[in-house]
This record gives C-alpha cells, sequence and structure tokens, in this order.
C-alpha cells in the first residue's frame, strides 16, 4: 500500500486539478482506470461493486459524486477515493452514494465533511443492517419544526380545512405537486390513489410511468413492495377515522422490480379533508431527507 498516497500522481497528474473533471473507477488497487472499462448495466456495475471492490468517481468543477459498497469496497480504493476527494475544492458538492443493506444518498457541502463521513462509514463494514421499516409519529403540535414543506403544507391546511382541489391553485391545491390523496373505494373502504402529484416523494422514488399506473389502486397495492407498503398505509386509515392531522418519521428499505433496492428516510405530513365532490379523503405530504429522529446506521 506504499504506492496509494499518490494514487494518481504519476500514471494520471491531470487528476491533481481541483477542478478536474470526468468520470473514472478506482480498483482494488488504489488505480484510477477509464470509466468506459466497466459496462453501465446493472450486472456489471454489481460485479465492480461487490465482487471486484471498486469504486466510482464522477467529477464536476464544483461537485463530486462517489459511489462504493461498504461492505465489500477494497481499503484502497476507498483510500484513493479520499486523497482524490482532499484535492478538491473545499466548497465543492459531495454526493455519497453507497450501498449498506441498500443504496443510500448522502450530500454534503464540504468535502472535510464527506472525507469523515466515509471514514466512519468504514466502520460498518462488517454490520448487518437492520432491513426492517422502522415508524416514529411525532407531535403535532411540533409539526412547525418539521421542516418547511410539512410546516408551509400544516399552515395551508389549518386555514383551509373545507377542501383539496388540485383544479385550484388556491388554497389546498397550491399543495398538488407535492401530495398524494386517498379515497375509500366504495365497495371495500380500502384507500386506493386519487391524485400523484409529480414532485410528491413517491412519484421521485418511482418515476412518472408508476404514477401514470398507481391512479385508481389500493395504497397497500401499489408497488412490489407490499410490505413496506402495509406499514405506511395503516396511518392513511387512521387519519380517515379520526379525523385529525399526523406526522410521522419513516426509514426503510424499499425493493423494486429490475433495481437494487434503495433506503427512503422522509418525514411526512397527513391531514383528513375532503375532495371537490365534498367525500371526505386523506392528502400527504413526504419530504425525502436524511435528518429523522430514527437513527440510520444502525446493527441488527
Amino acid at each position: 500500500m506504499g504506492s496509494i498516497s499518490t494514487p494518481y500522481a504519476k500514471e494520471r497528474p491531470e487528476l491533481a486539478d481541483p477542478r478536474a473533471r470526468g468520470r473514472w473507477w478506482i480498483d482494488d488497487r488504489g488505480r484510477f482506470i477509464e470509466h468506459s472499462k466497466i459496462g453501465f448495466n446493472r450486472d456489471a456495475r454489481r460485479t465492480a461493486f461487490r465482487f471486484m471492490g471498486m469504486v466510482e468517481i464522477i467529477a464536476e468543477r464544483m461537485a463530486l459524486r462517489v459511489r462504493w459498497d461498504v461492505a465489500s469496497a477494497s481499503n484502497d480504493a476507498i483510500i484513493a477515493a479520499g486523497l482524490f476527494l482532499s484535492t478538491r475544492l473545499k466548497s465543492a458538492r459531495v454526493t455519497l452514494e453507497f450501498y449498506w443493506g441498500a443504496w443510500n444518498l448522502e450530500i454534503l457541502t464540504r468535502n472535510s465533511n464527506a472525507l469523515v463521513r466515509m471514514s466512519e462509514l468504514a466502520s460498518f463494514r462488517a454490520i448487518e443492517p437492520f432491513k426492517g421499516i422502522k415508524r416514529e409519529v411525532r407531535p403535532i403540535e411540533n409539526v412547525r419544526e418539521e421542516g418547511d414543506l410539512l410546516r408551509h403544507s400544516f399552515e395551508l391546511w389549518d386555514r383551509n380545512k373545507s377542501s383539496f382541489n388540485i383544479e385550484s391553485p388556491h388554497n389546498l391545491g397550491k399543495m398538488a405537486p407535492y401530495a398524494l390523496s386517498f379515497r375509500p373505494r366504495e365497495h371495500d373502504g380500502q384507500l386506493i390513489f386519487d391524485h400523484i402529484g409529480e414532485h410528491s416523494g413517491s412519484s421521485r422514488i418511482f418515476g412518472p410511468e408508476w404514477a401514470r399506473n398507481a391512479l385508481g389502486r389500493s395504497c397497500g397495492r401499489s408497488q412490489p413492495d407490499y410490505e413496506f407498503e402495509d406499514r405506511v398505509c395503516d396511518a392513511y386509515h387512521d387519519v380517515l377515522e379520526s379525523g385529525e392531522p399526523m406526522v410521522d418519521h419513516i426509514r426503510g428499505i424499499i425493493r423494486r422490480d429490475g433495481a437494487d433496492p434503495i433506503w427512503v428516510p422522509y418525514r411526512r405530513l397527513i391531514v383528513p379533508t375532503r375532495n371537490r365532490l365534498g367525500a371526505p379523503i386523506v392528502v400527504s405530504i413526504c419530504d425525502i431527507r436524511q435528518d429523522l429522529t430514527i437513527p440510520f446506521m444502525v446493527a441488527e
């Protein structure tokens, strides 16, 4: 590992430029290799991360993305990535995307913070993550401390409890791009998707095609991971029955068809209201973010 202290100085001197742009893989000896050497398909990338212990680097002038598998990455590759990160501008925006039971994404605004985080993550190499769903109900009286999106949405609801009309830009309609709404199905009372905002947390996770197909489907059966949906959908029934708003924090893994699982952490506001026809519905606003009361890196 003696040569790892200067992983690119001799072979790739251009990488020492703090504004260097490009894409590379770092192999298990800490060497930077051309990004095109690894195929972009899922199997090739999975092999690179989990069986070859590689780290992926994507660099822009003021931003950097680092991807790796916490349990499988070579120590030399991690050290080389850290050394490269240390040469970047201090104000560079760093995105850490790492696999620990599922893919997780964290954004840091200084490279020094990213280096500290990468060092912390190395200690979880041999720790098995808890892969269940964790949920914590938060005091509704503290909703204004739950971030701008939930605070603003709650205040809109608190002033305009009458109806949620997605066609109106006034009152609760302002929430529509970020909201999900559910209404009871007539024959069995199951909650079904009535509206899915294009900027809602679910649309961000599953994409616009899922959103189109999910309309009219049961809340608990809109995507392959039924276990996740069953846990998070119960709260919608509770709010509909109680008529009271609710805030919770949720952290869990979502399993997706044809893709690796991902960690999904979010804060959620659920409010009761009525649609434009006067029928009772519930509206949900989710804010995907890492800073929850539920800790992340916890062993099983």
